[in-house]
């Protein structure tokens, strides 16, 4: 039933159904409107708990990288001198920063030894190279010697063991600085000199610390004469190997440096 108003409207001719759709009309549109605001709210708190995540995340790996530059400095050194020698107990640390500055400052010298040749070639191949070996070693190394450290049962976390890697790369880096600058007609006896002793004596240390810290000792030994191995030939990859990679590359597609 109409109201007294709608009644004397429908008389005069007037269409009163028409505020009821107006009403409707609006109800709608509120309810649109409510439900974009619940979409965009509940987007922004996604973003939210994902940016808060995300901050979480670099919380977990902060205290990897907390160090002193003194401390990095000293443990640089030491990764020189096996323990075996001073007499005192090996340690190792839990910590990344220092061993990312050495694989950083490695691929800076590979690179610095590409422009001692004079040449490169174009696209960045070279620098995607040497990032891609330098970091793969650190990584795929770390990988495969803590694969044996979990089968031979030798007390060393993942961390410890990219720390103990990375570090050890301080020879390696020593050995390949000073016979990519210092290159003269005996620069492959130089080279030879400080492989045996900067690149041996590292390697000594990583082994002894592997050997130490496994409960068999035959195992032991097996899993220290492997690391030693591993990290002494990849010294002699990056002087011989990868160098003739990339000089092959540049007669291939040259690109003189003025």
């Amino acid at each position: 039933m109409y109201s007294e108003d709608e009644s004397v409207a429908l008389e005069m001719g007037d269409y009163v159904p028409e505020k009821q759709g107006q009403d409707k009309g609006f109800g709608l549109t509120s309810e649109m409107h409510s439900q974009i605001a619940g979409q965009m709210f509940e987007l922004g708190t996604s973003k939210a708990k994902e940016a808060f995540s995300f901050y979480g995340r670099i919380d977990i790996l902060r205290p990897y990288f907390d160090v002193e530059p003194s401390q990095v400095q000293k443990r640089l050194i030491s990764a020189l001198i096996p323990e075996k020698l001073t007499g005192t107990p090996p340690v190792v640390v839990s910590e990344l920063y220092g061993p990312l500055m050495v694989v950083l400052t490695l691929i800076a010298v590979m690179l610095a030894g590409m422009k001692v040749t004079g040449q490169t070639v174009q696209e960045g191949t070279l620098m995607g190279t040497a990032i891609g070996t330098c970091f793969g070693y650190w990584l795929g190394a770390s990988l495969f010697f803590f694969g044996l450290a979990y089968f031979c049962d030798t007390k060393l976390s993942a961390i410890e063991v990219l720390s103990l890697c990375g570090y050890g790369l301080f020879g390696t880096l020593l050995c390949m600085g000073l016979s990519t600058f210092l290159i003269t007609s005996a620069s492959n006896l130089f080279f030879y000199a400080t492989w045996g002793v900067l690149g041996v004596s590292s390697a000594f240390r990583m082994g002894y610390i592997f050997l130490d810290r496994t409960a068999v000792r035959k195992q032991g030994v097996t899993v220290a004469v492997i690391v030693a191995s591993v990290h002494l030939l990849f010294i002699l990859y990056l002087k011989f190997v990868y160098h003739k990679t990339y000089e092959a590359a540049a007669k291939i597609n040259p690109i003189h440096v003025r």
